[in-house]
């Protein structure tokens, strides 16, 4: 018997953290909607950080859909989906890419959730804020600079 007819239902054993990356995704997701819901009932200043951190959950959402999906891809097999270039993964370091671009947007909408509540005191104060957008969009940038 060769070492591969024993190997190859071994990659069954993906299927655990796959279910646990979708049930994290569905968690988040579903946070998000309540964040949302509750900003609808929100003073105008309260509904925007309550929504910047519905959007913060939903691409928390997204990165456990992304990497949940991309590890069935990877180890179970391929899926037919109609968002095919979104959640298409042919390897490790796609699938680490994909997450590097989405982790970036989650630092972005952090950095902005931050800056509401920015009160500069002294000049320094917004050139180091004016130094955190211009790295921001240098990260940005750089992500679409791969594509």
């Amino acid at each position: 018997m060769r070492p591969e007819a024993f190997l190859f239902p071994l990659r069954l054993v993906i299927l655990m953290p796959v279910a646990g990356l979708l049930l994290g995704s569905v968690y988040f997701a579903y946070h998000a909607l309540l964040e949302a819901l509750a900003a609808w009932q929100s003073p105008l200043e309260e509904a925007l950080t309550r929504l910047i951190g519905a959007v913060d959950l939903g691409l928390l959402s997204a990165v456990f859909l992304i990497f949940g999906l991309g590890l069935f891809e990877l180890f179970i097999r391929k899926l037919d989906l109609p968002m095919e270039s979104v959640l298409r993964v042919e390897s490790l370091s796609d699938l680490k890419g994909k997450l590097g671009q989405v982790i970036v947007m989650i630092l972005v909408v952090k950095f902005f959730e931050k800056a509401l509540a920015f009160k500069p005191k002294e000049a320094l104060d917004f050139l180091l804020f004016a130094g955190g957008v211009a790295l921001l969009a240098g990260a940005l940038w750089l992500t679409k600079a791969k594509e």
